[in-house]
């Protein structure tokens, strides 16, 4: 069995590295939204990985000052979010309809 630790580690930086790692923070979470809203639209959510990367990881490059590393990383976190809502939702409709 795997154990997983997450340990927090404050980070000491000056001023100048704060606000750059401010910035990528900031550019992170936009790449991420971006995949998430794309996900979204249509009638059909899109949870695939490959699907995502490959639909909107150009959009991401060019809107973003990310590499290739960090637009990655963004759309996994987002497609780990949608699939994690696909779930619950249909967890809670299966469940509603056996209370029927």
């Amino acid at each position: 069995m795997e154990v997983r630790r997450t340990v927090p580690v404050k980070l000491d930086v000056n001023s100048d590295d704060a606000a750059l790692l401010r910035e990528t923070v900031d550019e992170f979470l936009r790449a991420a939204n971006y995949v998430v809203d794309h996900a979204w639209q249509g009638e059909y959510k899109i949870t695939s990985k490959v699907t995502l990367q490959a639909e909107t990881y150009d959009e991401v490059r060019e809107q973003t000052r990310l590499h290739a590393n960090l637009v990655r990383n963004a759309r996994n976190k987002a497609a780990d979010a949608v699939q994690g809502v696909v779930a619950r939702r249909k967890t809670t409709l299966f469940e509603a309809d056996c209370r029927l």
